[in-house]
């Protein structure tokens, strides 16, 4: 009985205290921006809505850039960010959401391994991931240095969205990236997702798992570019966000957000 109790207390005081506001931070590319969302504003604004139900009072900073990289990230996000959440009254929550690589990804196949490697994939694809590694360890150690609750995004199978299937969106938006370059793409997310649940792993950010979703692959979540959410697709990304930021306690990585063998 006595050891029940005593976990009963830590669970209780490990969860958000009912009423305490938070000061949300949201760090990212179009996907945190909102773009393609006919309603408007993407899942933050979605996800501060519920917070606020049972945390009145909660504020929402939402910095993503479309088209940022995780270097355009560090580069313009990430000083605002740590100043706001360093400046957040002193009995809020601090939180930070971060979901940025989508262009790191798209740019290394539509321009860096072509023009700065020659096309020697093995060295750019080594020295993307290890540049891409450093920088989601800089993020997160940044933003947790605030005391900020923090959490990260895997991310889906681009080479899957329609954007990048059909040959002709494909050529109208990135139109150095080639079949072949799909295939590569489709590796390299997962050495990202790797390096993403890495560097959650020793820090205990929670994880936020886009890759076993298809949302970016169903066109009844997607916007008419094949690229981007909907209104719906924000809406079933904001369930998941929303279900890692509120499990209470220290931040933990979702069920099942482990990576599945390459699909065929």
């Amino acid at each position: 009985m006595r050891i029940l109790i005593i976990f009963l207390t830590l669970l209780v005081s490990a969860a958000p205290a009912l009423g305490q506001s938070m000061t949300l931070v949201t760090l990212g590319d179009s996907l945190t921006a909102g773009d393609g969302d006919e309603v408007g504003g993407g899942y933050p604004v979605r996800i501060l809505a519920r917070l606020q139900i049972t945390h009145p009072g909660s504020t929402l900073n939402n910095l993503a850039q479309s088209g940022f990289t995780s270097e355009d990230l560090i580069n313009n996000e990430l000083g605002p960010a740590v100043d706001i959440l360093n400046s957040a009254p002193g009995d809020n929550i601090r939180m930070a959401i971060v979901w940025v690589g989508s262009n790191d990804l798209f740019g290394l196949y539509n321009y860096v391994c072509d023009f700065d490697y020659g096309n020697d994939y093995t060295l750019c694809e080594a020295n993307d991931l290890q540049n891409f590694s450093n920088n989601i360890a800089h993020i997160l150690d940044s933003l947790q240095a605030t005391g900020a609750r923090t959490y990260i995004a895997l991310h889906d199978d681009q080479s899957r969205r329609p954007v990048m299937t059909n040959p002709a969106r494909r050529f109208a938006s990135y139109e150095r990236i080639s079949d072949l370059d799909l295939s590569r793409m489709a590796l390299q997310v997962r050495n990202y997702n790797n390096a993403i649940l890495a560097a959650a792993s020793v820090r205990g950010v929670g994880v936020a798992d886009f890759f076993n979703t298809i949302i970016f692959e169903d066109w009844a979540t997607l916007s008419e570019d094949g690229n981007h959410p909907n209104a719906a697709g924000y809406d079933a990304i904001t369930e998941i966000w929303y279900q890692v930021v509120t499990a209470g306690g220290a931040a933990k990585t979702v069920p099942g957000a482990v990576l599945k063998p390459p699909r065929k």
